[in-house]
């Protein structure tokens, strides 16, 4: 074989090929070997498949050491199988007697009462290569579907059965055994309260003729726990308009959506806490303007107020590394200590930024508050805030405290706005009790220890219990 392999000698016309010869009408590369693998004969297609200069030039050559050398065991092999009696196989690249890289696939068998060979090789060469770019082309869509954090699907709406791609265990972790073919399986995992009108919706499209979709849902994890995503499809359909199939991605997002929610609930934060900023300047302005007798006691007074209230928001705005619990309270209660009307204590307390962040903002609330309908509204009133580390149901706690006294009678909202919620639900983790006592409003908030930033350490608990 190759550029070695020659051309057999030509049979005169009429002449009966002898017992052994190989059939020249062949479209396959047929050669007689001799018990030892050397070449006998070969036949003329398979002469110009191979491109040959001439079948002189290979009579007597020992078959193997035609292919090239990363072949030649294999070949010397199929010999030897061939000798046992058996009908050896293999596939192998080996160039025509121009050059041109061919592949073969060669069956190699001993012809029987005889010690010769029989060795026949396919030209496989166009499969292999289409084969070759047909591998190419699944590797790639394979590192595609590996590399997306998306879950690709696709639908035979003819027979209801479904195509998940690796995005299934990476995103929502199921194993390939876990995974139903059936699009019952998939509606099954959307959400509960939004399976209805996501089935719907995907059938309406279907029905109406559309050719893409989209919906957002929920769709449940193999933990059990649901992601927030977006599934987007196109509808494949005949030339008749009957849909075919429906293929599609599904991407999580759950973080973007947690980020836009969170995003808006700060925008609404910071309007109720303009507002609130707005009341208490508004505060300050009529309390001081009681407690001074001329414009000049006014200005400096009022200007101090409201540089300590700017000092207290840009604890929100800016802290980037944790703050001391009493200096939190001190600016962020600044405006509102003036005149002895506050007073704050407690031992030494660390926090991390995202928990000043929240206390602030629950100071600012309760100070509001006081200013706009408790304590601090009159002028005789009074407001203190505190701290102490306690062991609660065997566990270590920071119990801060907040009690308002001397100012008008206290009643019980009849319901609960905002700023109640903003109070209730600013901190993670904490436990906050808010006592409407017609003598004064108080208000205590429960921080569990994990919830404390490790700068409050096990010393300072033990030191101040």
């Amino acid at each position: 074989m190759g550029q070695d392999e020659g051309l057999t000698r030509d049979l005169p016309e009429g002449r009966r090929r002898p017992e052994g010869t190989p059939p020249q009408s062949s479209p396959d590369c047929v050669k007689l070997l001799d018990a030892a693998g050397c070449i006998l004969r070969f036949n003329e297609s398979g002469l110009r498949a191979m491109e040959s200069q001439g079948f002189e030039s290979v009579r007597g050559r020992y078959w193997p050491s035609l292919w090239p050398p990363q072949c030649r065991s294999l070949v010397e092999q199929s010999l030897r199988d061939a000798r046992r009696g058996e009908t050896a196989t293999f596939t192998a690249e080996c160039p025509t007697g121009k050059g041109a890289p061919k592949w073969w696939d060669v069956t190699v068998t001993m012809l029987p009462g005889v010690e010769q060979f029989v060795a026949i090789s396919r030209d496989i060469t166009a499969q292999h290569m289409a084969d070759l770019a047909a591998n190419r082309s699944n590797e790639r869509l394979h590192s595609i579907l590996n590399a997306t954090a998306d879950v690709l699907w696709d639908i035979d709406l003819r027979n209801g059965r479904v195509w998940w791609g690796p995005g299934m265990r990476s995103v929502f972790g199921y194993a390939p055994e876990q995974i139903g073919p059936r699009m019952e399986w998939r509606h099954a995992h959307i959400h509960p309260e939004d399976r209805d009108r996501v089935v719907d919706s995907m059938t309406t499209a279907i029905r109406n003729g559309d050719v893409t979709w989209e919906g957002e849902f929920r769709y449940r994890k193999a933990d059990g726990h649901y992601l927030d995503v977006l599934d987007r499809g196109s509808i494949l359909r005949s030339a008749s308009g009957e849909a075919l199939r429906f293929v599609g991605v599904m991407q999580d997002i759950t973080k973007r959506k947690a980020a836009a929610d969170r995003q808006e609930t700060l925008a609404r934060e910071f309007a109720h806490r303009v507002n609130n900023t707005l009341a208490v300047v508004q505060g300050i302005f009529y309390q001081t303007k009681s407690y001074c007798s001329d414009l000049d006691t006014f200005a400096e007074k009022f200007t101090a107020r409201i540089l300590a209230l700017a000092a207290a928001n840009r604890v929100v705005a800016h802290n980037e590394s944790g703050a001391n619990l009493e200096k939190l309270a001190t600016e962020q209660l600044a405006a509102f200590i003036g005149e002895e009307r506050v007073t704050i204590g407690g031992p030494e307390v660390m926090l991390d930024t995202e928990l000043v962040q929240a206390l602030a903002l629950v100071l600012n609330e309760l100070a509001t508050n006081a200013m706009k309908y408790g304590s601090l509204s009159s002028s005789q009133g009074r407001a203190s805030l505190t701290w102490r580390y306690e062991r609660e149901h065997g566990e270590e706690v920071l119990a801060i405290r907040w009690v308002e006294s001397g100012g008008p009678p206290v009643r019980t909202p009849a319901t609960s706005g905002l700023g109640s919620k903003l109070i209730d639900e600013a901190i993670p983790g904490a436990e906050v009790h808010r006592d409407f006592n017609v003598a004064g409003f108080s208000c205590s908030i429960v921080l569990p220890r994990r919830v404390l930033d490790p700068y409050s350490s096990v010393e300072n608990l033990a030191a101040a219990s």
